[in-house]
């Protein structure tokens, strides 16, 4: 299957957000959502990447770019939302959208990559383990619920 990759473009938004929520119980505000996307589309430390098979979104995943000040000072990603359509799974798109990824960071000298990940996504996590990825320290506390 072919694939391509390319950065989110405005007129995808809504096509994304059903991709998104497809797997959970709240809906996506599309008016915040567009209105979010306007402040960082142009901010490259925010990489949000569609995945296409034939023009048709297939799978995305968002990318923060971090600027570290200390160490070396290399920069390092973050990693969250992804997403690929139930029907696409199982066919590499996933494994493609993470090697595009790794090779982002490794152009940018990255240190490391930080996967956000649901605990109880039992298929995801395996699938994260099978790329190389361990569970390390790490706390999220919700602000909001």
């Amino acid at each position: 299957m072919e694939l391509t990759f390319d950065r989110l473009n405005e007129d995808e938004l809504e096509e994304v957000a059903k991709l998104y929520d497809a797997e959970r119980t709240v809906a996506t505000n599309c008016v915040k959502m567009k209105q979010t996307f306007t402040k960082i589309k142009d901010n490259q430390d925010y990489q949000m990447i569609t995945v296409k098979s034939n023009g048709i979104i297939v799978g995305f995943a968002k990318v923060t770019i971090h600027h570290d000040i200390f160490e070396e000072n290399n920069p390092f990603f973050t990693i969250w939302s992804v997403r690929v359509k139930e029907e696409y799974r199982r066919q590499k798109v996933g494994s493609r959208l993470f090697k595009y990824i790794e090779d982002l960071a490794n152009d940018m000298n990255c240190e490391l990559i930080c996967l956000i990940a649901n605990k109880d996504n039992i298929g995801a996590n395996q699938f994260y383990k099978e790329l190389g990825y361990e569970c390390e320290n790490g706390y999220v506390k919700f602000l909001k619920n």
